[in-house]
């Protein structure tokens, strides 16, 4: 075996399944617009990150593995929840500015038995305008028993001509919990730029024990496609909000709905609509809200959050850009 060989590298493990729509779409591309555009694996192109999270002795939720390949790095965990001091927070970060066409961002964590965290970005996420290719980001969280999770990253920014595959799997025992959130900008909305992208593919994916408990994935090819109201309608900025509960979590799932859409309704803003909707077996809830400004939609997932953390967790949530 090349020593100089890693297969953590290896650009084929890197690409999430690529949509059949997208396939077709490339498919269609002209020869000519593939000139000069660099392959994926060529330097730069690929970013990893793989952690694995554990509790020490003293408590604390710390880093027991780490590999990371440029422009993907971390923080050191930080202690910064006010209620639960063992708590680690990390920052994702990227020397890059932002995603091009072919590149490649693949991140995975391991949560070991008992391990708090709260993962989120140093900011936004833009995704460049692109003549060839297609950009993907694929995130993998794997819990162990007891473990806990809170996912919150940066917006995603779609620029016009921009081509995106995205998608965050969880697999979550029994025991373990998750509350994540992602947030997406379908254009340069104060430049009046929507749904200009040329392709965006937005998974989530949820499995516990083998089973699927979500499997939801969202599929637009072509500029403007994606103001079709079974997709994304006109609203620019989308947001999903997650909970995934033990199996033991008293509160039934309809009144953990009740009180997200009770949630929703107390924020008072008419730009903004909101569905919830259970996972299988009642294992959680998953709230999708569409508006019309990121300061809108942020606003009502911030108030999510905290209603969710507080039932599942017991603890308030906190700011994590200002601390």
């Amino acid at each position: 075996m090349n020593p100089r060989w890693d297969p953590r590298l290896d650009t084929a493990q890197l690409t999430p399944p690529i949509p059949r729509e997208v396939r077709a779409f490339l498919d269609r591309e002209a020869p000519s617009k593939h000139s000069g555009v660099l392959a994926v694996g060529q330097p730069g192109k690929v970013g990893v990150l793989e952690l694995t999270l554990g509790v020490g002795q003293s408590g604390r939720t710390g880093l027991r593995e780490r590999f990371a390949k440029a422009p993907m790095s971390l923080t050191r965990p930080l202690y910064v929840d006010p209620c639960d001091k063992n708590h680690a927070v990390l920052y994702l970060r990227t020397t890059g500015g932002g995603l091009a066409e072919n590149d490649r961002i693949r991140q995975k964590f391991v949560l070991e038995e008992g391990a708090r965290a709260t993962v989120s970005t140093q900011a936004a996420t833009n995704v460049h305008r692109m003549n060839a290719g297609v950009a993907t980001q694929w995130v993998s969280f794997s819990l162990g028993p007891n473990a806990c999770l809170e996912y919150f990253p940066g917006h995603t920014t779609l620029y016009g001509g921009s081509r995106l595959v995205q998608l965050t799997e969880c697999d979550v025992p029994s025991t373990a919990s998750v509350i994540a959130g992602e947030m997406t900008l379908l254009g340069r909305v104060a430049r009046g730029e929507v749904h200009e992208f040329d392709a965006f593919s937005l998974g989530l994916r949820v499995t516990r024990d083998g089973r699927p408990l979500l499997a939801d994935t969202v599929v637009t090819v072509g500029a403007g496609n994606g103001r079709n109201l079974m997709v994304w309608g006109d609203y620019p900025v989308w947001g999903t909000i997650l909970a995934v509960t033990p199996s033991a979590f008293s509160t039934p799932p309809a009144q953990l709905m009740d009180m997200c859409r009770s949630a929703v309704a107390e924020i008072r803003r008419e730009d903004i609509v909101a569905g919830v909707s259970t996972l299988v077996g009642g294992a959680g809830v998953m709230v999708r809200i569409a508006g019309y400004s990121s300061v809108g939609v942020r606003e009502v997932m911030g108030a999510l959050h905290d209603v969710l953390r507080q039932k599942i967790l017991g603890k308030s949530s906190f700011d994590l850009r200002r601390m």
